[in-house]
């Protein structure tokens, strides 16, 4: 009898595992999809987005209405007629105003891109009566495609950003900032040191000592945000930065917590009513520091 169970529930594991892998790769592999904040505050307003992996053929846009209660009345010609490119990916953008309390459905979106057809998976908004910034408004994740490698492999490492919020602004932290280092976007584009891009102090330092690096992307444009959840909870996701590289040496590596300071907008009014608030608010109001995870691997 015992050996019929542990057989089940290895058969049973076995379902879920590929279950997972399956979900995972096609979230990877979407064509059509939404991007909205999870969380809006009654009466306010929140930018969302519809991308498309491509433009989509012509007169082929389509709206299908389910458990619509957001409000948003969506004509496929106006989405066809405005769809705007970022260089890679087509979007489409809308304001939300949030005017009923509750969580409800958006409404999915289908299109043809390159004679083939997709839809976007379900999202949903939901309005609550009062939003509040906290240390967990913003998470980091820096991760590896492996725990362990051969001598010869390609590494791949990659920090992620998950955000409760549609609008947020990266800096450098502030005690770098103090010591000299470039705070704004613009300045760290200027300064073009790769530490203050991914936040890391010494990290090519590091890099260059131990690895040949194949190839670095800076996600500078915020480009290829997706709905994704993380220990339960619905957040806007983001890629910050990845890199490819083959050790030079077997070993054990650690690669730093990457840090940044965010500053958070909760609604797409925030940002004018800070400009034009008391002094001071704009750059202290809903700040926040963050702190990845540390990342270890092997090469053997």
């Amino acid at each position: 009898m015992n050996k019929y169970v542990i057989l089940l529930s290895s058969l049973i594991l076995i379902f879920i595992l590929i279950s997972c892998r399956k979900t995972a790769d096609k979230k990877e592999d979407e064509k059509v999809w939404i991007v909205a904040q999870p969380q809006v505050e009654l009466n306010k307003s929140s930018v969302v987005k519809i991308f498309f992996k491509g433009k989509p053929d012509q007169g082929s846009v389509r709206v299908i209405q389910k458990n619509n209660k957001t409000g948003i009345d969506l004509d496929a010609a106006e989405i066809e007629n405005n769809i705007e490119s970022d260089g890679t990916n087509h979007y489409y953008e809308l304001v939300f105003t949030a005017g009923d309390l509750g969580k409800s459905d958006l409404p999915v979106i289908a299109a043809k891109i390159a004679g083939k057809d997709y839809e976007s998976a379900p999202c949903a908004i939901e309005v609550v009566k009062q939003q509040h910034v906290d240390s967990n408004a913003v998470k980091l994740f820096l991760k590896a495609d492996k725990d362990r490698y051969q001598l010869q492999d390609t590494i791949k490492i990659s920090l992620y950003e998950y955000a409760k919020f549609s609008s947020t602004a990266k800096f450098t932290p502030a005690d770098l900032v103090k010591n000299g280092a470039p705070e704004a976007l613009f300045e760290v584009i200027d300064e073009g040191n790769v530490d203050y891009k991914v936040g890391i102090v010494g990290f090519k330092s590091y890099i260059d000592a131990n690895f040949n690096v194949a190839k670095f992307t800076w996600n500078v444009n915020e480009i290829g945000k997706q709905m994704a959840a993380l220990n339960q909870e619905i957040f806007i996701k983001q890629q910050i930065f990845e890199m490819k590289m083959i050790a030079k040496r077997k070993g054990k590596f650690s690669i730093p917590a990457s840090r940044f300071d965010y500053k958070i907008y909760p609604y797409k009014e925030a940002f004018k009513e800070e400009i034009l608030g008391p002094k001071g608010v704009l750059e202290t109001k809903n700040r926040i520091a963050v702190q990845s995870n540390v990342l270890n691997f092997d090469v053997e």
